[in-house]
């Protein structure tokens, strides 16, 4: 799945470092992957799984942007997400966009994930508020990644047409990297992609609310326990 980006070097971005499967300990010690009190499930294994979802909501975006040379920081929305996976159960889902501030809310069998990407502060937190805990991972981006992504998007970037999505007029964009086809849909109204497809996913925006946002959102809750920086087991 190649969006420009390709998601394990986002994932790796996000986490600071590898994308392997890795196991959290609770701050002030303990054994990693354990916590003190019930743990419904593991949130570092759901967190890697988003990081690949990641890719595709937060970072594919921002590329968008930089792509159509239109970039507003003022540009404030909500809406509801659909993700789907190929051979996957649908994900659903909230994202709260500030300028470069993003809220992602996901929940999966019953259990809720938060994840707040700030780059001003050049951090992303992870939150799981049934176990009222997160993680704290730096935020990695590179101006000169930005103009490799700009250089290839320029070069590949295809304009296919006008289309209707979730009620918004778009225009169509049919991209290529390395041979693989991904396509986006922009609204004309803020450039921004409503709709992304490729080989391995397809994700939508629907019920679009433009409007001023609370800062609240986008700020880390009080009350919740922090949880250690992911720990990335040796290679075998």
């Amino acid at each position: 799945m190649l969006l420009f980006l390709p998601p394990p070097k986002v994932a790796a971005n996000l986490a600071g470092g590898p994308t392997a499967p890795f196991l959290a300990a609770p701050e002030g010690g303990g054994e990693p992957g354990r916590r003190s009190h019930r743990l419904k499930f593991n949130p570092v294994e759901i967190a890697m799984r988003r990081m690949l979802i990641v890719s595709i909501i937060f970072f594919v975006p921002l590329a968008v942007l930089t792509f159509l040379g239109t970039a507003q920081a003022d540009v404030e929305f909500s809406a509801d997400m659909v993700i789907v996976p190929k051979g996957d159960e649908p994900m659903k889902g909230k994202i709260f966009v500030k300028g470069e501030k993003v809220r992602q809310e996901t929940s999966e069998e019953d259990e809720s994930q938060v994840m707040i990407i700030r780059p001003d502060k050049k951090l992303t937190w992870m939150l799981t508020p049934d176990e009222k805990t997160y993680m704290e991972m730096p935020y990695q981006s590179s101006d000169k990644t930005f103009e490799e992504w700009t250089a290839a998007k320029e070069k590949n970037a295809k304009f296919l047409g006008e289309e209707t999505v979730s009620g918004m007029p778009c225009k169509k964009y049919e991209a290529v990297e390395d041979g693989e086809k991904t396509l986006f849909w922009i609204s004309k109204q803020f450039p921004f992609p409503i709709k992304i497809e490729d080989s391995e996913v397809i994700m939508e925006y629907k019920n679009i609310k433009l409007g001023q946002l609370d800062d609240s959102l986008f700020e880390l809750p009080a009350g919740y326990e922090k949880m250690a920086t992911p720990i990335v087991p040796p290679k075998d």
